[in-house]
């Protein structure tokens, strides 16, 4: 008897656990991939739990994963929301209840579908579910894949939820196959052998855009070197320590003598200067000696230079002031060439909900909170005359499909200029970056990333980091130069975006509908 019911605790509550931990233990900063070989036996043990048990299991494992995962925000909350110790765990707790609720979605379906069924079945309900669930940070099964590139490619097909089909499908084929082992040459041997035909398309297909797609120069593309400075202005000297003008000054002229370096070092092969998000503590407009600082140095050097600063603009009706966090162009004769305003912010880190309807919750929360106001226009700017890149500021690098509302026809690559101070020495660097890798592969554009505190780097057309990357928390400067082809390429996944998730979608609802209306007709004879 303690036997029998020693397996429903084990399917129940270890499961989940461990189930959890494999996925987030291949999360970036980690990176146990293989772990995830492991997922579909634990999943398989939850599986023949009763449906209520089941959704719970898996609800627990999205829990876990997320209070791995997303363990950072403690400190984020602790250290610049002003939280005690036990808040702020509490807040993660409450982010990672919730954060993930797809995956009760997804216990759901799979019990509506079969639990046995074939593992691109399992993938796509997977995947139908994920797409839907709304997430602060938008993470995706398939980003775990940035480790194995070969499998990584086919994201200029149908994006990051193409990626999580693949991942999610291949995890499961191992386990499909052992359990069909006896009728594996019988009774299922055309089902093996068209998974056996995916793994052969995803893998040519890999190797294929490796080739494809590299930094490599070449007679027939142009060529743009890049300087990338990290500034390390800490949020500390942000808000914690409130600077002095002169103080803040003083930070500024270190950027530029950074950036002084870093060309001196590498004069023939810097073409564009990529401050980080915040990097000027001025609003650049408002302060001539700021501006003409920048000016000059893109005079001296004829270099063009691209810096994140706010933005002061006019007055809301409601009587407040109104700022953007803006990213300003400047071209070598120092003018002014183009700026863009940051769309995507960050809910409480960036804005204040409801606070146009609600002027009074500015009282009750942290000053270091900011309200900026959304920007509206995706502009691509030029680098002379045949090259030119679209600009991404910070959150705006996870969101899949954001950047089909640029001119991605035009654009040559992607600057990504971000500010990740706010989670101090922590995980959270390295999983935006693999959370941002996708964007690159998507549209086949180069992107270059330069944070503010570390870590920066360079990702080609095919995903692969072709430039050092810096440490967290120091001065440092990247110089790389992009090869680029003479016409950007338009990848399928530019064209259609994520429209197969949604057709995807749509078929899911339809037959779950079907089957419910059957089901009352079925109960009413």
């Amino acid at each position: 008897m303690s036997e029998s019911r020693s397996v429903p605790k084990l399917n129940a509550y270890l499961y989940p656990v461990l189930a959890g931990c494999c996925i987030f233990l291949s999360f970036e900063t980690y990176n146990f991939v293989p772990l995830l070989l492991l997922l579909p036996f634990f999943l398989n043990g939850m599986r023949e739990l009763p449906l209520k048990n089941k959704l719970l299991g898996y609800w627990l494992m999205s829990i876990v994963m997320n209070m791995g995962g997303y363990h950072w925000i403690s400190m984020v909350a602790r250290d610049y929301g002003g939280l005690p110790v036990i808040a702020s765990w509490g807040l993660v707790l409450f982010f990672s209840l919730f954060n993930n609720l797809n995956f009760m979605l997804w216990a759901y379906l799979e019990r509506f579908f079969g639990e046995k069924s074939s593992p691109f079945i399992i993938a796509a309900i997977f995947v139908v579910t994920e797409r839907i669930n709304p997430q602060v940070f938008p993470w995706y099964f398939g980003t775990c894949l940035d480790s194995t590139l070969v499998l990584y490619q086919t994201a200029d097909l149908f994006g990051v939820s193409g990626l999580s089909f693949i991942a999610m499908a291949l995890i499961h084929m191992p386990w499909w196959i052992w359990q069909h082992r006896k009728t594996l040459w019988s009774t299922h041997k055309m089902a093996f052998m068209r998974q056996l035909g995916f793994l052969v398309f995803i893998v040519t297909y890999g190797i294929g855009a490796l080739n494809n797609y590299g930094n490599e120069p070449a007679p027939d593309k142009k060529s743009v070197g890049i300087t990338l400075v990290q500034s390390n202005t800490t949020m500390e000297k942000f808000y914690g320590a409130h600077l002095s003008r002169e103080e803040r000054w003083q930070e500024f002229q270190n950027i530029v003598r950074l950036t002084e370096k870093a060309i001196e070092q590498h004069p023939d092969t810097t073409d564009l200067v990529v401050w980080p998000e915040g990097s000027v503590h001025f609003p650049i407009l408002n302060y001539p000696a700021v501006f003409n600082e920048i000016a000059n140095l893109a005079r001296r050097h004829g270099v063009y230079v691209t810096a994140g600063s706010v933005e002061l603009g006019g007055t809301h009706p409601s009587g407040r002031r109104i700022y953007h966090n803006t990213q300003f162009v400047l071209n070598p004769e120092g003018e002014i060439v183009g700026k863009y305003r940051k769309i995507v912010l960050l809910a409480f880190g960036e804005y204040i909900p409801f606070l146009d309807t609600f002027p009074f919750l500015a009282d009750w929360l942290p000053e270091s909170i900011s309200h900026f106001t959304r920007g509206t226009k995706k502009p691509v700017f030029a680098l002379g005359e045949d090259v030119h890149w679209l600009p991404l500021i910070c959150y705006e690098d996870i969101i899949s499909g954001f950047m089909r509302g640029f001119d991605h026809r035009e654009a040559d690559f992607i600057v990504n200029i971000t500010n990740d101070g706010w989670f101090g020495k922590s995980d959270a660097s390295h999983l935006h970056k693999q959370m941002a890798r996708p964007r690159a592969v998507e549209y086949r554009k180069p992107m270059v990333r330069t944070l503010n505190t570390g870590s920066s780097q360079v990702i080609d057309a095919a995903g692969r980091t072709i430039s050092k990357e810096t440490d967290l928390y120091v001065q440092d400067f990247i110089n790389a130069t992009l090869h680029l082809p003479q016409e950007p390429p338009v990848t399928l996944y530019a064209r259609i975006g994520n429209w197969p998730v949604y057709i995807l979608i749509a078929v899911v609802a339809l037959l779950w509908v079907r089957r419910f209306f059957l089901n009352v007709k079925n109960g009413d004879n």
